[in-house]
């Protein structure tokens, strides 16, 4: 790789030639990048940021790419990668029992919801078995369960011009959106709002919701592929408009769930074809032009 500033101001941060997206994303497709970085330290992972930001390099932002869906072929750029950016603190305690934890913007659900565990606290179990990052759910205000990731946070930190701590309201939460969707940034950490319960009370919400998840479709997916139309199910609408199990190559409409479109292939190509096919359909049919969910990073034609 050629010495470029960005290269050599940061080679010290754990990286990796030859970025796989398929490997690194749960549709489990998509070409490589030149180079991922993988900070370990909000102040490192803040500094990267910034510079990929002078540079004008092509740069993503990935966390455990469970919402995403990347370019086939070469991605001429780096991506800045959360997934080592964990850790969990408690910061404190209300006379109500409301505790405030600090969560680095890369901790995965699962290990949130292990130390909520073990420290006895409740009010997150319902994220179990979503495979995201805290920071990718605050980002687009990711829930299950009929709640929300806006019922729990406090403040959101992130890097854009600079590092700026979001209140719960500056963070603007709507349905799938917040506003860092709206701007360029980075999450750094997430403040959340929990109450103290007891342990094995917490752990069996957990095993609740995890058998709960097991009805959804098994396979490489990004989850559901589009929001909800006005209140009513995306799937609903896709399934009526006769779309189960609709093909495009390596991608289909799942049976099960006509909000899930599932990668059996190896080609992003065709699961971008599939989702336009499906958003064509359904305004042919109904007039409604759904909303993707997933995000895109690179180049789709």
């Amino acid at each position: 790789m050629a010495e470029t500033d960005i290269w050599r101001d940061f080679k010290y941060i754990p990286h990796k030639y030859n970025f796989s997206f398929a490997s690194n994303t749960t549709y489990g497709c998509g070409g490589t990048a030149k180079a991922a970085f993988f900070p370990v330290c909000e102040d490192d992972a803040a500094r990267l940021y910034f510079a990929l930001k002078r540079s004008g390099e092509k740069f993503c932002i990935l966390g455990c790419g469970s919402d995403t869906l990347a370019q086939d072929g070469f991605y001429d750029g780096y991506v800045l990668s959360t997934v080592r950016l964990s850790g969990i603190a408690e910061t404190q305690t209300a006379y109500d029992g409301t505790v405030a934890i600090s969560v680095s913007g890369g901790t995965k659900v699962y290990e949130l919801l292990a130390y909520c565990k073990r420290r006895g606290l409740t009010g997150a179990e319902f994220l179990a078995g979503i495979p995201a990052s805290v920071g990718g759910l605050a980002f687009m205000n990711g829930g299950a369960d009929g709640k929300c990731m806006q019922d729990i946070v406090r403040s959101v930190k992130i890097a854009d011009k600079n590092v700026r701590v979001l209140t719960a309201e500056e963070c603007n939460f709507t349905y799938k959106h917040s506003t860092m969707r709206d701007i360029t940034c980075l999450i750094l950490e997430v403040k959340l709002l929990l109450k103290r319960s007891v342990p094995s009370v917490v752990a069996a919400n957990i095993a609740r919701r995890l058998i709960e998840r097991r009805k959804l479709p098994a396979g490489r997916s990004c989850g559901c592929v589009f929001e909800n139309y006005c209140g009513v199910s995306a799937g609903k609408i896709i399934e009526n408009a006769g779309l189960k199990g609709l093909k495009m190559g390596g991608a289909y409409v799942s049976p099960a769930h006509a909000n899930f479109i599932i990668n059996c292939g190896k080609s992003s190509a065709d699961v971008y074809a599939l989702i336009a096919k499906v958003k064509d359909e359904v305004y042919k049919k109904y007039g409604i032009t759904l909303k993707e969910e997933v995000c895109y990073i690179g180049d789709f034609k």
